[in-house]
């Protein structure tokens, strides 16, 4: 039987005002009885999507609502509850709640004009008429809810027991709605689940005000949730009350459906789109095989195939979308990536331009990208360089306006540890209280039961100390709460009509709305996401390719050879700082391994190379050589496996092999791959059962049959994209192929965009040392904004300087522009005595910016102020007094110069301790720190920090940060080469050591068993 429908019920998305989870609200709705529930939350849509689907799964109505701040005279915090009757109601709350996102608040004029189809509740003492009511001024009260009843003739006062106010007047304010027409509603404002939940609502109240004590109101500390039941007996002598809320509830039909995708039309196509797909695709095939020697029989069918599987699915405009952008993009010489995920599997792409990778010749799968049997959209997503991504979007948004293209919400949430910070410090914890806490607190993943259950001493910390205990069941409450709103990293919602009706939107960023549902909520009623990628290795290409073009205007990147014998050469012996998806420890060593000779060894390695398949690849490469026997399982699979050797490298492949041995088509062997990708038992054993039986009617026997799906079942988790390997490995062999043949503008590009990570750059000069290429000290007259290549070297940025922050920078360069090089450090103070302080002369000079006027760094930093007051006296004196002027000689020591310049740059580059141990380093042929080889090894090093631990043996330890000029790395002594060495052990000491180096955490560590210091004196 029904007897109450709760209308007033905040969720996660009135963001730092509820706790309660839009899964658990529906739960424990369907426990308590409810057969209908509405959601309202505060003056935004984020979650009415997700709350409509959660209650149709659990047979619960759904009423969509919301709770709206509604302009008063005299900022009081008025509200008002909407609730949409039909389709009309609903396109009206996404309007409304538009509006309240963007404005704060709505006025009654604007609900006049989206009144139609709501029901409109007041709430209470939040409610500007009950507060006029309370307040005496009762004729006022009655104008102003004659003011809402002519916009909203379905309109209710809506009283709750949740105060001793509203417990008190509930009569009188039931006659007082009675006498001027309106129906009084029961409510129930909802904010949190359990009363056990109160606390962490108060916290979650106080982090959003920056307070340590929330002072809540009684209203808040009864909104928890209620059953029926409990509802029928708090208002028993108001039945009215909580007979109007099932009024309210039949009333409410809204019905949202999904009618297939909501894509734009493509306006150039002229209502033709497939007959101007298929021309396009035609026209651009001929112009990919011109000139090649191609069996153009087998592209033309696969090309008609696709184009009839596009058409047939309804995704023609989309890809006439993506091809548009895509060539707009190319016409602006705003580089385009290969290709990403499954869509180089895609013929047609790669005719209109919008892949670079031929599927047919590196055996790419169409229905791994687009499955006839399996109704999906497409998803093509596009890398753009990261610095001209937005350029691209803004011609979207002009095509097709600015109201049918949004950004995509997302949601930053309280992780564990973030949990806990502002946990801690709304609860007053100390700097060392928290240290301590989050000492057990792993960076990423895990939950906190989870972490608990793995971390005795938190979960002791936590039993034992009622603080503690406390923190962490209000984080255990909290976390995976949204925190605060976000801009999705990629998407862009195009739609065939105003994104208005479709969902609410709110400012976004570079001129652009944005969504208030997030990307699953869109998919869901057919919105269509497009992904814009901004990719730091592009720009890294693209601003490479700006700089060889200065020498060779006609360099085409897209005409460089893939065979290049010394860019392998390059690559397999792990020469690939700064290449992308080529650079880690571990992906070098597979490199080397492969003997990587040809571009599918990049390939290769890229798919091998990832948690899980990594287990692999000592068994890969021995296959390789001839050093371990290749098993096919069967014959029929050698020409799928043989290309890797006997293993399932790609997904690809597991599709092929459901073709060739069951007789499936592709479309069925993609769900097949994915089916089996997820491990559901049941879903196991049924996709078992159909492979055996199709393969025994193929006159396989059961036992092979089923051998086969094992082997299947097995590498289905280590299956990767084919089609992303390829695209991928293609922009890793460009940037190889740019570091070997235009290697300074490779290297000047690639530390420009370093400027910020020392160990980076270190390691980046380290390379150009080895290289023999010079890299110059910044300098005031010749060095930009980024490293630039002049001289027959590079010349370091005046970004890379610390404390020299951009706009400094951009002051200094546009003073030299404007009146010429400085000529001296008189004339360089007198240009620059407005635009910087003496801090940022300190660094330029330490970091032998200003080394340019052939004075001593010691001299210049010491007589600045000198140089200042001299400056004022400057009309006093000829041009030439001021540029000729000198001071003494005097200079800092070598260790002063030394470290003043690792203190400016982070590393050093015309001054280095280590250039007096060079005989020491040529004698023992020791390595660089960021070469020294895995196993034993030595090095010269100095210790920029050591870390004294005692064990659980009680014996002292030591972990070290050490470095020289080509970075830094982690060193460790164990307990007994400790006691042998402590006594020499110093911060800031030189030493030989050796050792060995393994790999931990994927990073370098050298456990050194024997040390020598090298410290004078």
């Amino acid at each position: 039987m029904r007897r109450y429908v709760n209308l007033y019920q905040h969720s996660e998305y009135t963001m730092l005002g509820c706790t309660i989870k839009i899964e658990c609200l529906v739960a424990a709705a369907a426990a308590a009885g409810y057969e209908a529930l509405a959601i309202a939350d505060f003056n935004n849509m984020h979650g009415a999507l997700k709350f409509y689907h959660a209650c149709r799964k659990a047979r619960i109505k759904p009423i969509i609502g919301l709770c709206v701040a509604c302009d008063s005279d005299d900022n009081f915090q008025n509200r008002l509850l909407l609730y949409a009757i039909g389709d009309f109601g609903y396109k009206n709350l996404l309007v409304i709640a538009s509006r309240a996102k963007t404005k704060g608040s709505v006025d009654l004029e604007f609900l006049r004009k989206h009144d139609f189809d709501l029901i409109a509740v007041l709430p209470g003492e939040e409610s500007e008429i009950v507060k006029l009511y309370r307040e005496g001024a009762e004729t006022k009260a009655l104008e102003r809810l004659s003011a809402y009843r002519k916009i909203f003739p379905d309109l209710y006062l809506g009283l709750d027991l949740q105060s001793a106010y509203a417990r008190e007047n509930i009569g009188r304010l039931i006659a007082f709605a009675q006498a001027a027409g309106v129906k009084s509603v029961a409510l129930h404002k909802t904010l949190y689940l359990e009363p056990a939940d109160f606390t962490a609502y108060q916290v979650l109240r106080a982090i959003d005000a920056n307070v340590n004590e929330y002072p809540f109101t009684e209203k808040e500390a009864n909104g928890r949730f209620i059953s029926p039941e409990e509802a029928e007996k708090m208002f028993k002598a108001y039945s009215d009350l909580l007979t109007a809320t099932l009024e309210i509830a039949d009333r409410c039909r809204l019905e949202i459906k999904s009618s297939g995708f909501r894509l734009p039309v493509f306006p150039d196509a002229r209502g033709e789109s497939f007959r101007y797909l298929s021309e396009l695709s035609k026209i651009g095939l001929n112009k990919r095989l011109q000139g090649r020697k191609a069996d153009v029989k087998k592209y033309r069918e696969r090309l008609l195939y696709e184009l009839d599987v596009i058409n047939k699915m309804g995704f023609c405009d989309y890809f006439l979308i993506v091809y548009d952008f895509v060539r707009y993009a190319k016409k602006n010489d705003i580089l385009v990536g290969p290709g990403r995920g499954s869509a180089p599997g895609s013929l047609v792409s790669y005719a209109l331009g919008i892949t670079d990778i031929d599927p047919v010749e590196h055996d790419l799968l169409f229905e791994r990208f687009l499955n006839p049997e399996r109704i999906t959209m497409p998803d093509i997503d596009i890398d753009f360089p990261d610095n001209k991504r937005d350029q691209v979007i803004r011609y979207v948004m002009e095509k097709y306006g600015v109201n049918r293209v949004a950004h995509i919400s997302t949601f930053g949430t309280f992780g564990v540890r973030l949990a806990i910070r502002d946990v801690a410090r709304v609860r007053k914890f100390s700097e060392a209280e928290l240290s301590e806490v989050l000492k057990h607190v792993p960076a990423y993943g895990s939950a906190i039961d989870t972490i608990l259950v793995d971390n005795e001493m938190l979960r002791t910390m936590a039993e034992s100390n009622p603080r503690i205990g406390e923190l962490i069941d209000v984080v255990r409450k909290i976390e995976g709460l949204p925190r605060h709103i976000s801009t999705h990293a990629a998407g862009i919602i195009m739609a065939d009509d105003e994104l208005i009706n479709y969902t609410a939107l709110q400012p976004g960023i570079n001129g652009l709305y944005q969504t208030q549902y997030e990307a699953d909520d869109l998919s869901a009623i057919g919105l269509v996401k497009f992904d814009f990628l901004g990719l730091k290795n592009l720009t890294i290409i693209d601003e490479t390719i700006e700089a060889i073009r200065r020498e060779e205007p006609g360099f085409n990147l897209g005409k460089i050879p893939l065979d290049d014998v010394e860019t392998y050469r390059m690559i397999a012996r792990g020469d690939t700082d700064g290449i992308f998806q080529l650079e880690s420890e571990g992906m070098r060593k597979t490199l080397a391994g492969l003997r990587a000779s040809s571009f599918i060894d990049i390939v290769h390695a890229n798919a091998l190379y990832r948690p899980g398949p990594m287990e692999m690849i000592p068994s890969f490469i021995r296959r390789k050589f001839g050093e371990e026997p290749v098993d096919y399982l069967h014959p029929a699979l050698k020409e799928i496996l043989a290309p890797t050797y006997g293993t399932i490298v790609f997904q690809e492949q597991i599709m092929m092999i459901a073709r060739v041995f069951a007789g499936y088509t592709l479309g069925m062997a993609d769900i097949l791959r994915r089916a089996v990708s997820k491990k559901d038992a049941r879903v196991l054993e049924a996709e078992r059962e159909r492979f055996v039986k199709s393969s025994t009617s193929r006159g396989y026997s059961a036992e092979l049959g089923n051998k086969i799906y094992d082997y299947i079942v097995r590498f289905a988790n280590y299956g990767f994209n084919k089609s992303h390997a390829v695209a991928y490995s293609l922009i890793a062999y460009q940037m190889a192929y740019l570091k070997r043949r235009y290697y300074r503008y490779f290297m000047a590009v690639l530390m420009s965009h370093s400027v910020g990570s020392v160990t980076a750059i270190t390691n980046y000069v380290s390379d150009c040392r080895k290289k023999k290429i010079k890299v110059y000290p910044p300098s005031i007259n010749k060095s930009e904004d980024r490293f630039v290549v002049r001289d027959g070297g590079i010349y370091y940025s005046l970004l890379g300087i610390q404390n020299v922050g951009g706009v400094t920078v951009r002051n200094l360069l546009e003073e030299r522009e404007k009146n010429g090089p400085y000529r001296s450090f008189h004339d360089f103070v007198a240009r620059t005595a407005q635009i910087i302080n003496r801090r940022v002369v300190e660094y330029l000079i330490w970091a032998g910016a200003l080394d340019d006027f052939s004075l001593p760094r010691k001299q210049m930093a010491e007589q600045y102020e000198s140089a200042l007051d001299f400056v004022k006296y400057r009309p006093l004196f000829a041009e030439e007094e001021l540029i000729t002027q000198e001071y003494g000689r005097e200079e800092y020591s070598f260790e002063e110069l030394t470290a003043k310049e690792r203190e400016a740059l982070g590393l050093n580059l015309k001054y280095s301790i280590f250039t007096r141990y060079a005989n020491i380093i040529a004698r023992h042929r020791l390595p660089a720190l960021s070469a020294l080889p895995i196993g034993n090894a030595g090095a010269v090093f100095a210790v920029q920090n050591i870390k004294r631990i005692m064990t659980k043996n009680n014996a002292e330890m030591a972990f070290l940060q050490i470095y020289d000029d080509s970075g830094k790395m982690d060193a460790v002594l164990f307990p007994e080469t400790y006691r042998r060495f402590k006594n020499i052990l110093t911060e800031g000491g030189i030493y030989l050591g050796r050792g060995k180096t393994e790999i931990r955490n994927n990073r370098k560590q050298l456990i050194i068993n024997h040390i020598e210091t090298l410290n004078k004196g």
